[in-house]
């Protein structure tokens, strides 16, 4: 028992690492891609890496109705959060960026209690809950009021990373609901269905993108693709299953010291 729980943890920080890192490799890719061609490149290249492991273990990609129903879900609670952190963090620093996010664990518990049995709330949890949105307000107070005292053009991109937040949420309690199909044919499923739509929507809006394979900004959507995406996917899934969709928002809480202090020393941001 202590070993898995070892072991959860473990997992836990390699989501933190590779979720977190998404918001510095996100700001190199904008210099040459839109956020939308972004999510594509990312959402194939995952695609592909975790295609090559499924068929690798003999493994195909499901099959039925109600199964490709579940991961056009998925898909879509990876593509649309995808987007909105591409495009607000045209806008905002990845460090306030990191500590928005920490908004996940609230709304995965509270939605996790209606879907999911041994995810009901009890008293520790409304208790965490509580210190959590409060420690949220505390963070987000002084760049909130900024927002509201400046321009709409900061507030939104803001709002996007909650939403994107609540997104990955809802992606994770999909997971754990959903029907059981294995690990590889969930994580692929959900990717191909997520960069055929973003796929389609970065053609009708920004045509094809100019891609020079040596190109920094194309190797930090591959990176992203490869960490960020692919093995970040079968982390989370796995550990949605084994630890729940409340564990595994945890990540949410440690995102912001680790993302804050990668944008100072990749980035050059600075602490306020």
């Amino acid at each position: 028992m202590i070993k898995q729980k070892m072991l959860n943890w473990i997992f836990l920080s390699m989501l933190v690492i590779f979720w977190g890192s998404t918001f510095a490799l996100t700001k190199f890719a904008l210099a040459t891609y839109s956020p939308l061609w972004i999510v594509a490149i990312r959402l194939l290249s995952g695609f592909i890496v975790i295609y090559i492991l499924l068929r690798l273990n003999g493994e195909n990609l499901p099959t039925g109705i109600i199964n490709w129903i579940w991961l056009t879900i998925i898909g879509l609670t990876a593509s649309i959060p995808f987007f909105l952190i591409c495009w607000s963090t045209q806008y905002i620093d990845t460090g306030i960026g990191g500590v928005l996010f920490g908004i996940g664990p609230l709304f995965t518990a509270f939605i996790a209690h209606f879907f999911i049995v041994s995810e009901r709330i009890n008293i520790s949890k409304v208790l965490g809950l509580i210190i959590g949105f409060i420690g949220i307000c505390i963070l987000l107070n002084k760049d909130l009021i900024h927002a509201l005292d400046s321009n709409i053009n900061y507030l939104l991109p803001q709002i996007a990373i909650i939403i994107a937040a609540m997104g990955y949420s809802i992606q994770i309690i999909c997971v754990r609901i959903m029907p059981d199909i294995s690990l590889l044919q969930k994580t692929s499923g959900g990717f191909l269905v997520g960069a055929i739509i973003s796929i389609i929507l970065a053609l009708l809006s920004d045509g094809l993108p100019n891609i020079s394979l040596t190109d920094s900004a194309f190797l930090s959507v591959l990176v992203m693709g490869f960490f960020s995406t692919a093995m970040a996917g079968l982390v989370m899934f796995h550990l949605s299953k084994i630890a729940g969709p409340t564990f595994v928002s945890i990540t949410h809480y440690l995102l912001p010291p680790y993302v804050v202090i990668l944008g100072v020393i990749v980035l050059n941001e600075k602490i306020s």
